[in-house]
């Protein structure tokens, strides 16, 4: 019951978002309030245009 409960979690739209821009933003706001280093935030900021790219793009349907 539990294994197929995590599962429903993890393949929903809402797992999908908080994965792709709501983690990385948590992740980018602690990053800047510890004064990480540029590349953690050049990271960061690379992974949420990735993932605006990945879910915003048009599909091709052929």
């Amino acid at each position: 019951m539990v294994g197929r409960m995590n599962t429903e979690f993890t393949s929903s739209k809402w797992f999908l978002l908080l994965v792709t821009i709501i983690l990385p933003l948590i992740l980018l706001a602690v990053a800047a309030a510890l004064d990480a280093g540029i590349c953690v935030i050049i990271v960061l900021l690379i992974w949420i245009g990735v993932a605006l790219l990945m879910l915003y793009m048009p599909k091709n349907e052929d």
